[in-house]
């Protein structure tokens, strides 16, 4: 509440405006998950999947401000005096395709989708949404949050989803996850990655395997969920060359065997905007979630809500 205060002042004041002025010397990348239909009721609460009248009131407000580009080419291309905007989606859930894509396609946007390759073509959702579906009404949001962030802290990669089914069982009443609700955290399939990559707009880029936390794997167990991405990711089509480490998690150590592996840049989820080119692997990121009003939105994606909170110490 404080902070679509807090939005809508600096909105009053033209502070978004001087903010774009300002950026228009760097790129902003903003960060997204899943779009979810508005009627989903299942996804209230989770902050990772923006509604879709959110989503397209956001991409409004980007084709009137901003000059929206591929992460790939974002420092190419005329300066029309709009600041330069690159999209991009983390885990790569089906609903991009069903729900975001739709949207990008009308404004003409492009985007780059983030896969965690070992999801590609499964219906098995990602450990954090089998627990956000199954203890959703269950437990209190801060909770639920809790248990994440324990599980994320504790469990080994490889027996991360061992971890939650035995979470789980400790929930006798712990609901049934409903096929609309499979169907709607899915990850993307090989032909609906086809139908993206094929319109020219979306692009794929890394995010690991099985989507590990690299700073939690050894330097060898990092190089093999890389390789194992990339393999997969050769073989369908659309590949942008970007890598994006899972829950921003990296170590000085993850650059160069990136660059060793042949990517040509990575993201983060450190907020700000991307000032020097030549800084391809550290990209700080805007995290846009469920939620967020216009106002909100508009302070968050000119930069200056971020300046505000960092000169608050928050």
């Amino acid at each position: 509440m404080l902070k679509s205060v807090l939005a809508q002042g600096l909105a009053l004041a033209g502070a978004n405006a001087i903010a774009r002025r300002i950026n228009r010397g760097g790129v902003t990348v903003l960060m997204y998950h899943g779009v979810m239909e508005d009627g989903f009721d299942l996804a209230e609460g989770d902050w990772l999947q923006v509604r879709a009248s959110e989503f397209r009131s956001q991409m409004q407000h980007l084709d009137r401000h901003y000059r929206v580009v591929p992460l790939e080419r974002a420092w190419e291309g005329k300066d029309d005096g709009r600041p330069p905007v690159a999209l991009t989606f983390d885990d790569g859930y089906a609903n991009n395709f069903r729900v975001a894509f739709p949207i990008l396609r009308e404004f003409g946007f492009p985007a780059t989708v983030f896969l965690v390759t070992g999801a590609v073509g499964t219906r098995r959702l990602f450990w954090f949404d089998r627990l956000q579906m199954a203890l959703r009404g269950r437990v209190a949001l801060a909770e639920l949050k809790r248990i994440k962030e324990d599980v994320k802290a504790n469990a080994h990669p490889d027996s991360i989803d061992d971890a939650v089914d035995a979470l789980l069982r400790g929930y006798p009443d712990a609901g049934t996850i409903s096929e609309d609700a499979v169907e709607a955290y899915r990850p993307l399939n090989r032909e609906e990655i086809g139908e993206m990559a094929a319109s020219g707009l979306v692009r794929f880029g890394s995010h690991t395997h099985r989507h590990e936390i690299l700073p939690r794997l050894s330097q060898a167990e990092a190089e093999r969920t890389l390789l194992q991405s990339l393999e997969i990711l050769n073989t369908l089509p659309g590949y942008g060359g970007y890598f994006c480490f899972p829950n921003g998690g990296w170590t000085p150590e993850h650059i160069p065997l990136c660059r060793r592996l042949g990517f040509e840049g990575a993201v983060l989820t450190r907020p700000g905007v991307w000032k020097n080119p030549a800084d391809r692997f550290t990209i700080p990121r805007f995290g846009i979630g469920r939620g967020a009003d216009a106002a909100t939105f508009a302070a968050t994606v000119s930069g200056i809500l971020f300046r505000i909170q960092q000169a608050l110490g928050r």
